[in-house]
């Protein structure tokens, strides 16, 4: 049995992962596809050159056994279910959100950092408005600094749900 501070060290950790995973997800999604890629590749027999048949009397199955594999990949590898949830999300999130998620990582590309307030907010607060004003009309898209925190806490509390509920499924 896990004491209160074992699950909240547990919720912070997957609140870091998550931050993680949303902030560099492209370059994440792209190191993850090219390690399963790679892994997928190394099992593959060599390309049957007998022109007069194959080395057995039973068809194959190439792409099931592709598939099986792609998805023994997933489940072996933790990470995909990290990835699954923030696409999960992405999806369900209005356009609002999907617009302040990519200025936030446009502030963490550009590595604000500041003293006492966070850099990250205020690049994010200024990025968003402008954003926000060139799509929508007659919009105001400044948000306080206690807002865009709490909208921040709440992507990730979201992306961190999803990502549980995911890992129920498979274990």
């Amino acid at each position: 049995m896990e004491n209160e501070q074992d699950i909240v060290k547990g919720m912070s950790e997957d609140r870091k992962l998550a931050e993680d995973y949303i902030l560099n997800y492209t370059k994440h999604k792209k190191d993850y596809e090219r390690k399963k890629r790679e892994w997928l590749e190394q099992g593959r027999p060599p390309v049957d050159t007998n022109v007069g048949g194959g080395k057995g009397n039973l068809p194959g199955h190439p792409v099931e056994d592709m598939a099986i594999k792609s998805a023994d990949y997933d489940i072996e590898h933790l990470r995909y279910l990290w990835l699954r949830a923030i696409e999960i999300a992405l999806r369900t999130f209005g356009e609002r959100k999907r617009i302040f998620i990519s200025c936030r990582q446009e502030a963490e590309r550009h590595n604000i950092g500041g003293r006492g307030r966070h850099g990250w907010v205020v690049y994010t607060q200024r990025r968003y408005a402008e954003e926000i004003e060139k799509r929508f009309i007659n919009a105001n898209g400044w948000l306080g600094d206690r807002r865009i925190r709490d909208m921040w806490r709440q992507i990730l509390d979201c992306v961190v749900e999803i990502h549980l509920r995911l890992q129920a499924k498979i274990f």
